[in-house]
């Protein structure tokens, strides 16, 4: 994915109209309710009624229409440009019990280049989620989903010499139950994994191998929240992590199994019945079964914000700090892992009830363990959704990346446009 940091972009939408426009928003019998945001809120003149079949909501959805890339292969000299033809099926289906749920999702994202087929990609995902309600107050939930994607030619592992981008897929699942006691509120989940890599060709002849990237990767979290004050809860979670290679060890001869935990506490709360949040910090570590990758602990820190600013404007916030698997050195030694942190906001704003206005700012930091390598990416973008029935929409929107990085060649700036159609019943 390619993206930006300035707030200028959100800091306009917020204040656009909010004069004029409050007035109005007083008005509406739809108000925003505790914790939604402007585009969750419902608009039942222009909302998607789908088909009904007994208990079940069909929802089918395509968007198709064209992107511009101003540097396909994401290069610092020498860019290349080029249009991108996409459509975009959906097929949600949604369950209406009185009690309990289970829905299915179908997706797909097909891109053709006009004139670099060799970057063209189809990828898709299905998925399934449900929840089991035992008692009132407690519920049995879980989720499977199987997904094909592609690389950015920005990713970390990508490499400049691969004649395509690297396709794989994800499988698995989470399971959970959440049970409430009063004020306390506990949860037990596990997930589990796996993904698969495509061999990719080289430029020039041969084949670079990844089937020492597959892997299994499992976690357990248990988090207890106690309500000390109405609308304000303290929590704290712990999760137990653990990596195993579909490989003893990778092509280097290097063992990359790893296991790792995080410890933090935290509030979440609802300052207003328009502004909800959570932060919490604490611990987090990754240990590597083989001793020539560097170990990590550091300080583990999360947190969200939603803020409706008005009855026609939201603001978001988060921030995220996570150990990432890497496999690619990039000619920089044997790197472990890498440490994300990622700031971002975004503003949405429905300047009129058929045309909602949005703003993306995110500032990243890829820092890698076991070598100096250092990416620092910033995204910005802006788009706008006209809706001109309900059943008819065209959506657009602009993006801008760049990357610095301290490792020459590495940095590229990029810029994305994008106009789509989307039907829906």
């Amino acid at each position: 994915m390619k993206t930006s940091t300035l707030s200028l972009l959100a800091l306009a939408f917020a204040s656009t109209g909010l004069t004029s426009l409050t007035a109005m928003a007083q008005q509406r019998d739809d108000d925003l309710q505790r914790g939604e945001t402007v585009l969750e809120r419902r608009r039942p003149e222009v909302e998607q009624l789908g088909i009904r079949a007994g208990s079940f909501r069909f929802l089918p959805r395509v968007e198709a229409g064209a992107t511009y890339d101003s540097n396909v292969f994401a290069t610092e000299n020498d860019r290349k440009h080029d249009y991108i033809w996409t459509v975009q099926p959906r097929l949600d289906i949604r369950s209406d019990f009185s009690a309990h749920a289970l829905n299915f999702t179908a997706s797909a994202d097909v891109g053709r280049y006009s004139d670099y087929s060799s970057e063209n990609y189809t990828d898709y995902t299905v998925q399934a989620d449900g929840r089991y309600d035992v008692t009132k107050s407690g519920a049995v939930d879980g989720q499977l989903y199987h997904r094909r994607r592609h690389e950015g030619r920005g990713d970390i592992d990508s490499l400049s010499g691969y004649a395509e981008p690297v396709k794989y897929t994800e499988s698995g699942g989470e399971v959970g139950y959440t049970q409430r006691f009063n004020r306390l509120r506990a949860r037990l989940s596990g997930t589990a994994q796996y993904s698969e890599y495509d061999d990719v060709g080289i430029r020039g002849g041969g084949v670079a191998l990844q089937g020492d990237r597959d892997r299994w990767q499992y976690g357990t979290t248990a988090r207890v929240g106690y309500e000390f004050i109405e609308g304000y809860e303290a929590f704290v979670q712990g999760t137990y992590s653990w990596t195993r290679h579909r490989r003893d060890r990778d092509f280097n001869g290097v063992k990359r199994d790893s296991d790792g935990y995080e410890v933090v506490g935290g509030i979440a709360s609802e300052l207003t019945s328009l502004i909800t949040g959570e932060f919490y910090a604490g611990y987090l570590a990754r240990n590597y079964d083989d001793s020539r990758l560097e170990d990590f602990g550091g300080l583990a820190l999360g947190g969200r914000i939603n803020w409706s600013v008005t009855q026609l404007t939201t603001v978001t916030g988060s921030l995220s700090r996570q150990i990432r698997e890497t496999t690619s050195s990039l000619g920089l030694g044997t790197a472990s892992s890498y440490e994300r942190t990622i700031l971002a906001v975004g503003v949405d704003h429905e300047l009129l009830r058929t045309l909602l206005l949005n703003g993306r700012a995110q500032y990243r930091r890829d820092d890698f363990n076991g070598n100096n390598r250092k990416d620092n990416i910033a995204t910005l973008g802006a788009g706008a959704t006209y809706q001109f029935s309900r059943n008819l929409y065209l959506t657009g929107g602009y993006t801008y990346e760049k990357r610095d990085s301290n490792v020459s060649g590495l940095d590229y700036s990029d810029n994305l446009v994008y106009l789509r159609l989307g039907a829906q019943m």
